[in-house]
């Protein structure tokens, strides 16, 4: 599973190149692939900053809402043999024979408003700005029960670093820390990489 950073989407020449860069390296395997935000949510976070009294719950879901066309952009740029954009989607293609190549994953297939009470609550993410699609990633990840989580980040990071020290750097984010706390045995199936 690896989770692409939505700041690739907003580069030149980034997105494409970079992806089919990482995806060469798995070509004989099922490759789950999430997409973040970008700017788009960090335009959201200004928001926020300029107009604090707005509700820091619902600026999480409308970013989660943002994911949708983070994701469907992705897909568009980069097509793939399979698409997860529903929970039905997602419980068939869990369901079903791991078949080689790309499927990319709508966030709202596994977190909703309306999925969250279907999220074991050790699982769950705390709906405010501490968490970002690398604790989602974590979270498909869980449900899907990945062999690997891969964070590809436009930071720089190294993979040595511990999830608890990436957050320190800021390179994560810090809920994403507390949920790998809580679950250890998974977060050590979690690698961070820099997009070349």
């Amino acid at each position: 599973m690896i989770k692409v950073g939505g700041a690739t989407l907003f580069q030149p020449d980034g997105f494409e190149r970079q992806l089919r860069s990482v995806l060469g390296k798995y070509e004989i395997a099922q490759v789950w692939l999430l997409v973040g935000g970008g700017d788009l949510v960090e335009t959201m976070r200004t928001a926020h900053r300029i107009y604090p009294k707005l509700d820091e719950e619902e600026m999480h879901w409308r970013c989660i809402e943002l994911l949708d066309h983070t994701w469907a952009i992705a897909k568009e740029i980069f097509p793939s043999n399979q698409a997860t954009g529903s929970r039905e989607d997602l419980e068939r293609a869990t369901q079903m024979q791991a078949v080689p190549g790309v499927n990319w994953v709508r966030v709202s297939s596994f977190y909703s408003r309306s999925t969250c009470g279907l999220i074991p609550s050790p699982w769950l993410p705390k709906c405010d700005w501490s968490t970002t699609s690398d604790t989602l990633a974590w979270l498909l990840g869980k449900i899907i029960e990945a062999d690997r989580v891969i964070l590809m980040k436009q930071c720089e990071c190294d993979p040595t670093w511990t999830i608890a020290e990436a957050a320190r750097r800021g390179v994560v984010d810090p809920e994403l820390a507390r949920l790998v706390e809580a679950e250890p045995g998974f977060g050590q199936i979690i690698e961070l990489k820099r997009f070349d």
